[in-house]
């Protein structure tokens, strides 16, 4: 299998995973994509960028952070393997984005033209049904999920859960964003991590 079916096959593994897409749609899609291969600490969006594409990341890590104006940064989210990448919010409206993504680990990503990718929808009813599967799980059931768990949930249950999903991430992703993605502060992460290693 060369690198272009490798691609596709990946593509099309992870949209199948909400909606099950046709040959012809998939087609269509790979027509629209580029394969982008970024160095760890490229910026893939900046902030006050407008976004024009949606990326799937193919292998690697992005995080999204917001630069408030004191000059701090607010972590956002961290994105693997698997996870579409591109600040939808922006690229709807064709406003400047207000957070940036950050190539935290050497990455590989499938990338669309947002326009494009619009269009197709208008085509390809398959597509929209991804579309509306993919914003239910996404920005619906999981983002409530996760907002119930910072209330409700222990901060060392939400690590151990994390770590359980992502066995490798503190490998890859520097632990003051994974302190943010989880809710809580750095220090607070590292009393969680010391006592762990002491039971």
């Amino acid at each position: 299998m060369n690198s272009t079916e490798t691609y596709r096959s990946f593509t099309k593994s992870i949209f199948n995973t909400y909606s099950p897409l046709s040959d012809d749609t998939l087609a269509s899609l790979f027509a629209i994509a580029s394969i982008q291969h970024l160095k760890k600490g490229s910026i893939l969006l900046e902030v006050g960028q407008i976004s024009k594409h949606i990326h799937l990341l193919y292998g690697g890590a992005v995080v999204s952070y917001y630069l408030h104006n004191d000059g701090n940064l607010y972590h956002k989210n961290i994105f693997l393997e698997g996870d579409f990448v591109g600040s939808t919010v922006s690229a709807i409206t064709q406003k400047p984005s207000h957070f940036a993504l950050e190539v935290v680990e050497d990455a590989t990503l499938i990338s669309l033209d947002y326009s494009q990718y619009r269009a197709l929808m208008e085509d390809h009813p398959d597509l929209k049904d991804f579309y509306i599967a993919y914003l239910e799980k996404n920005w619906v059931i999981d983002k409530e999920k996760r907002e119930i768990e910072i209330v409700l949930t222990e901060a060392r249950e939400r690590y151990l859960d994390f770590i359980q999903k992502h066995p490798d991430i503190e490998n890859r992703v520097p632990l003051r964003y994974i302190a943010s993605h989880l809710g809580i502060t750095p220090t607070q992460l590292s009393r969680i991590r010391k006592k762990l290693q002491e039971i």
